[in-house]
């Protein structure tokens, strides 16, 4: 059963233009404007635009969007996000049934690691081809396997099989709430059975990407996970940074990329386990667990969640209730996206100003801000980045 998904799947990928109907497009891209220069495609950033969809992101910013096609398991994607989680880059997986069922736990782990997972749709038909009622079941049916594996919902991302779409099928996708993600750097890397060189893949990609790049790598390739350690590398030290799809431009709440934080924690030298994030280089601790280092100690606080209207209110003085989920210590990922933060956060009534995003649901604060609030001292140590919280003492900038 795998040679055939493999044989269909190879079949389909090679010959998506003698199976589109009329009106239908195939993304192609055309190089001609120069190395390193964002290609032309079949449609204009404009047009994409219309429905919510992309095929680059914004050509003045030197950033690029990695993005995973899983058709199928070919024993490369736990190199490929080892190599992620080891540079801290974020990746979208866009995955179809077939993975959800061969390879759970490498889905889970894309997941657990902060990457997106997104909808390439359940049985990888061109879409070109199928009605508006099969349109819709290829995309929720993978949702639904999707949130039924791993609890969670899947990234509002859809990659079209062959790269083929109509107007049509950009616009009943968009209804669904995705946003269509083409790409604008590719190459002949999805056979197996004919694997480009490891020097002449990287000469062909990196004379293709440029500013704003999405660029498109399949999972199944073994030259692609040999080579995309020495590709990020290579591009990190040409000034490249790395955002998710979820951070693209013109998104109604475009997200932060959020890194693991291993320094050392302490309250008045006591050992603490919080779950903490670098995010600009600033220390964002998660809310309830500043509330409950902080237990027990002049600066304590309580803590309420308005879920009605998305506030959360603060009380000095009051004793905090544990969830039971605090302190959890350093999430194991490779980086995770950060939104917008609760809509109000109060301090006994009064409205703070502070940095505030929202991770897995949950409200992480700047340190600092919050310390400051409270007035509650605090000292950091930048040769080995540890912090220390003294609620016996006033807060000094």
């Amino acid at each position: 059963m795998k040679k055939m998904w493999k044989k269909l799947l190879c079949a389909a990928v090679a010959g998506g233009m003698m199976f589109s109907t009329a009106g239908a497009t195939d993304w192609g891209l055309w190089y001609g404007n120069g190395v390193n220069q964002p290609p032309n495609g079949e449609d204009t950033v404009q047009t994409l635009a219309q429905y919510g969809a992309y095929y680059m992101g914004e050509p003045d910013e030197k950033v690029l969007y990695l993005t995973f096609d899983c058709g199928y398991e070919n024993g490369n994607t736990a190199k490929i996000l080892d190599t992620l989680k080891k540079h801290h880059v974020p990746g979208a997986f866009f995955v179809v049934g077939h993975y959800l069922d061969a390879a759970p736990e490498l889905v889970k782990r894309m997941t657990d690691e902060g990457h997106l997972v997104c909808n390439h749709s359940d049985n990888h038909p061109n879409m070109t081809t199928v009605g508006y009622d099969r349109f819709v079941s290829e995309l929720t049916g993978l949702a639904a396997q999707y949130k039924a594996l791993t609890g969670k919902k899947i990234a509002p991302f859809f990659r079209p099989p062959e790269g083929s779409y109509t107007y049509n099928t950009l616009r009943w996708a968009q209804q669904l709430g995705y946003h269509t993600t083409l790409w604008s750097v590719a190459y002949a890397d999805w056979d197996p059975a004919n694997q480009p060189s490891h020097a002449g893949a990287k000469q062909t990609i990196n004379s293709r990407v440029h500013n704003g790049a999405i660029v498109l790598l399949h999972a199944v390739s073994s030259t692609n996970a040999a080579i995309l350690d020495d590709l990020i590398t290579n591009w990190k030290a040409q000034g490249y940074t790395f955002k998710a799809l979820s951070a693209l431009p013109g998104l109604a709440d475009p997200t932060v990329s959020a890194l693991p934080n291993h320094a050392l924690f302490t309250v008045d030298g006591q050992t603490a386990a919080p779950t903490a994030f670098l995010i600009d280089g600033s220390n964002y601790i998660k809310l309830r667990d500043i509330a409950a280092m902080l237990a027990d100690t002049e600066k304590g606080f309580a803590v309420a969640y308005d879920l009605a209207t998305d506030s959360v209110a603060l009380a000095g003085g009051r004793t905090y209730t544990p969830l039971g989920t605090e302190l959890a210590g350093v999430r194991d990922a490779a980086v995770v996206q950060a939104g917008a933060g609760s809509q109000q956060i109060t301090l006994d009534g009064a409205p703070l100003t502070l940095t505030a995003y929202m991770i897995d649901d949950e409200n992480y604060v700047k340190l600092r801000d919050l310390a400051q609030a409270i007035d509650c001292g605090i000292t950091y140590d930048p040769a080995t980045q540890a912090v220390d919280l003294n609620p016996s003492l006033p807060y000094e900038a």
